[in-house]
């Protein structure tokens, strides 16, 4: 593992860390964070899944963009850190969409995909894109600062 896949790790778990944080303070307390985490375990860990795997494939392609290719690191670092939110959520909303939705629901399809695919992309985009996008820029210029060694 490189250090800009160490990087990108480190970040997506301190995005998590706000995330929680955030989470806490719009449901009002922890208490209910641990309640939402009971309900949603494994929706929630194969979500953290698959974060952590993006992360993992997305920062050694961050790390050949920046370094090799010469893309603007800050701009690569935004775009992989959204690309990661994106795959985790849909990772996660599949897991309830089989769960919940198929398994257990007559609902049409169609109101089956919004409401666990469309809903929270849409929920965690709008909460979570602001940090996603700062964590981003910082990751962007971590990767190209520390990692690019051939920097002219």
């Amino acid at each position: 593992m490189n250090k800009a896949v160490r990087f990108t790790l480190l970040t997506t778990i301190i995005d998590l860390f706000i995330a929680s944080l955030m989470f806490a303070v719009i449901a009002g307390g922890y208490d209910r964070v641990l309640e939402f985490l009971n309900d949603f375990a494994l929706n929630l860990g194969a979500g953290i899944g698959f974060l952590l795997v993006a992360s993992y494939y997305l920062g050694k392609r961050m790390h050949k963009l920046i370094c090799q290719k010469k893309w603007n690191s800050i701009l690569t670092g935004v775009f992989g850190m959204i690309l990661i939110l994106i795959i985790g959520i849909i990772g996660g909303s599949t897991v309830g969409f089989i769960e919940f939705g198929v398994l257990n629901s007559n609902d049409v399809i169609s109101e089956l995909v919004v409401d666990y695919y469309f809903k929270p992309l849409a929920l965690i985009l709008v909460y979570g894109g602001i940090p996603t996008i700062i964590s981003g820029a910082f990751l962007g210029v971590l990767i190209s600062k520390k990692t690019c060694y051939n920097n002219v």
